[in-house]
């Protein structure tokens, strides 16, 4: 048997004597999801992650199986020079015209990326299911694929979206709660690509 994300977090939960509704009723998630999640039906995103992470009281990298490719966008960053570092509400409200209010490690994926920067994730409103503290790691250097986690540079709000496209070929940004925003095919060059979450120390 492969051994993927699904087949750890079912390590995890077994060996914590954990059920399948004791771990979706703490993780927010149905036991259907959990289920999915475990027998790899359904992909781990990042927000997945940390979500089960905090419950079982480890490292988001310690969620994932060792081949996971989610590692590199978990993984911990290692300092060489500093991201810009912007504040999530501060980006909604003034878009470009917003400045940096810190700076952020840079990941090792990111240390050829000169036009990386970082946002803080201040609150639920306006970004997917992460939680408060946490800071996105951007690469605009990297076009945008479906799937991918982003940052909305068309109207900044919501300031972040998984990029979906329906059946019949048409973009779109999907948020946690379910809110499509309808893109074109242009919009996705006007996307930022996440390259990884930080959860700081």
């Amino acid at each position: 048997m492969q051994h993927h994300d699904g087949v750890h977090l079912r390590t995890m939960r077994t060996s914590r004597g954990m059920s399948l509704a004791a771990l979706a009723n703490s993780a927010g998630l149905s036991k259907s999801e959990i289920s999915k999640l475990e027998n790899g039906v359904r992909p781990f995103r990042p927000d997945h992650v940390i979500r089960l992470a905090k419950i079982f009281g480890v490292g988001p990298v310690d969620m994932l199986a060792p081949n996971s490719p989610l590692r590199t966008m978990l993984g911990e960053v290692r300092t060489e020079t500093d991201l810009p570092l912007f504040d999530g509400r501060e980006l909604a409200r003034d878009g470009d015209n917003a400045v940096p209010r810190g700076k952020s490690p840079r990941p090792a994926p990111l240390r050829n990326a000169p036009r990386a920067y970082a946002v803080t994730v201040s609150d639920l409103n306006n970004t997917p299911a992460l939680a408060p503290g946490a800071i996105l790691q951007i690469n605009p250097d990297v076009t945008a694929s479906v799937g991918d986690l982003v940052i909305n540079r068309l109207s900044w709000s919501p300031l972040a979206f998984y990029l979906r496209q329906d059946d019949d070929g048409a973009l779109y940004g999907l948020t946690l709660s379910r809110r499509r925003i309808d893109l074109r095919m242009e919009d996705v060059d006007k996307l930022h690509r996440v390259a990884g979450i930080w959860l700081g120390e």
